[in-house]
């Protein structure tokens, strides 16, 4: 299993991964300047994970020949599977800085930090249900 943690594929992983989660972090910045940070955190999670679809299909697992329509729904259910890690995390992290005495910055150190939780997770579960290739006979 630790084998496919040490390839390009994942490298390429790890940088989608970045780029939709600066696109999720900074969107939810961007919003928690209208919106409550509890409901910023999931509607920019939806916006860093239209990046991250995008992305991973175009430039991570491109031979997948699975129908579009079902990896999107793929996808999207791994995915929501994991936005109650990110966002109760989100607030857990930022409230225990706030706890500790760390108040500015708290939010975006917390929610930061959620992100990067279902990493590994991700890979594997978009590599071998999401975008996975079929075998033919």
């Amino acid at each position: 299993m630790l084998k496919y943690f040490f390839s390009i594929q994942f490298i390429a992983f790890f940088v989608v991964g970045v780029t939709s989660a600066g696109l999720n972090w900074s969107s939810r910045y961007v919003m928690a300047s209208w919106i409550p940070f509890s409901l910023a955190v999931p509607l920019a999670y939806c916006v860093g994970m239209a990046t991250a679809f995008a992305l991973n299909k175009i430039l991570v697992f491109p031979k997948s020949d699975i129908p579009v329509d079902v990896q999107v729904r793929r996808f999207v259910i791994i995915n929501l599977s994991f936005l109650p890690v990110v966002w109760g995390c989100s607030l857990i992290f930022a409230t225990a800085l706030k706890a500790m005495g760390i108040k500015e910055y708290s939010d975006e150190i917390g929610h930061a930090a959620s992100l990067a939780l279902p990493m590994l997770a991700t890979f594997l579960l978009y590599k071998f249900v999401a975008f996975k290739v079929r075998v033919h006979s």
